[in-house]
């Protein structure tokens, strides 16, 4: 049940390396039950478990196969076979969407998950204007203010929305 959220997850790097990093203790947690004389809970965690959001729609699809890519590497280098009905599901929930902007000017809102990884955009006051548009600019502004002000790095929305999911108890 444990998420791993990537909010600006582009091709999806993060997002593997969080579902290597959690099928890495699956895989060790099913050894040391192993050795206690338990037995193994397979498949337990998956790409179900990383959820992304990414305004790009090129890079949000491409976010997706490099979870399923990663998936079935992990299965191959650890030898568990694949499934095989289906063998890739949707992952809807790598959505393709703006992360910090919701279309009616509020603040965008998150799934709710366990973590949150990532490497948000940096894009300076200088340059946010020129890049972003004034209209989508002011619209931050007015969704933001006045926890982050008008001349913060666009870095700052994602800090504001990940402490705010986690004042919601959202986000741990």
């Amino acid at each position: 049940a444990y998420r791993v959220l990537d909010p600006a997850c582009g091709s999806g790097n993060f997002l593997y390396l969080a579902l290597k990093a959690l099928k890495d203790i699956e895989h060790r947690v099913n050894l040391e039950a192993e050795a206690l004389g338990l037995e193994r809970q397979h498949d337990v965690t998956g790409p179900h478990n990383v959820l992304g959001i990414e305004l790009n729609e090129y890079a949000a699809e491409l976010a997706r196969v490099t979870v399923w890519i990663g998936e079935l590497q992990w299965r191959i280098q650890r030898g568990y076979g694949f499934r095989t009905q289906p063998v890739l599901e949707p992952l809807d929930h790598i959505e393709c969407r703006d992360a910090v902007l919701a279309g009616d000017g509020t603040p965008a809102a998150w799934p709710v998950a366990d973590a949150v990884v990532g490497n948000p955009p940096f894009v300076g006051v200088s340059r946010k204007r020129r890049e972003l548009g004034d209209a989508y600019v002011e619209a931050l502004d007015r969704a933001y203010a006045p926890r982050v002000p008008g001349a913060s790095d666009l870095v700052c929305y994602w800090f504001d929305r990940a402490r705010e999911q986690i004042l919601a108890g959202q986000l741990q």
